[in-house]
């Protein structure tokens, strides 16, 4: 991705053509971290659609999403997540997420967004210090329906299909053994709870893992709590 050293177009029509369908910017997060964003886009003439902190974003009956067009909404991994988890809903078709925080915090952000809205809406990740340097050409290539997501960020997603296929094939007892792992149980209190012979535990336990793909049951208890996050057990 190159530089971009462009001040910014001279027309509206010249805003229009350079960023494609992208209406404007919602900026979520810190105050500080909004008057950063705006000092990057301000020169670019992109349209402020409007600037929350996570609580007035929660607590707004909507946010202003343009009708036809995009929404780029450019956050905070912290206030991302927590506009999620509280508002309980998925987000508008109509909105490209850019999440500005280091890559370290990329995975958490990625167990608490549906797979589906995830591959629909992440546009772009960038880590804060690289974002005056980045952002004409993430905006420009969030109009023209582009992403630029990075390499560590497809790995952790077809980490989390996979792992999500897996768990979707799990019958009612796999499931219900499952819970009782992620509880902590032992096998002889998996047995004594279920009231079945403490050898055929194991031989279910060992099954259960090699299905899922876990080495162990604490990866698979890791496992089955991400996807409890996002009602992945839902009938």
């Amino acid at each position: 991705m190159h530089k971009n050293n462009n001040t910014g177009p001279s027309s509206p029509n010249a805003v229009t053509a350079e960023f494609g369908d992208l209406a404007g910017v919602l900026l979520l997060g810190p105050e500080a971290f909004q008057k950063e964003m705006l000092a990057s886009i301000e020169p670019l003439g992109v349209a402020l659609l409007g600037r929350f902190e996570q609580p007035a974003a929660v607590n707004a009956a909507s946010l202003p999403l343009p009708t036809e067009k995009v929404a780029l909404l450019i956050a905070t991994a912290k206030a991302l997540l927590g506009l999620l988890r509280q508002r309980r809903r998925r987000l508008s078709p109509q909105v490209r997420i850019m999440v500005v925080a280091p890559l370290e915090e990329l995975s958490t952000v990625l167990y608490h967004l549906e797979k589906e809205e995830l591959l629909a809406a992440l546009a772009a990740w960038v880590e804060p210090d690289k974002v005056a340097e980045r952002i004409g050409n993430l905006l420009r290539l969030t109009g023209h329906n582009y992403a630029a997501v990075p390499e560590a960020a497809m790995g952790l997603l077809l980490d989390q299909q996979r792992a999500g296929a897996r768990l979707a094939q799990l019958d009612t007892q796999e499931r219900e053994l499952l819970e009782l792992i992620m509880t902590g149980a032992s096998n002889a209190e998996i047995a004594a709870s279920l009231k079945l012979p403490l050898g055929r535990v194991r031989n279910r336990v060992r099954a259960l893992l090699a299905k899922l793909g876990c080495r162990s049951r604490t990866a698979a208890a890791i496992l089955a709590h991400r996807y409890f996050h996002q009602d992945q057990w839902e009938e």
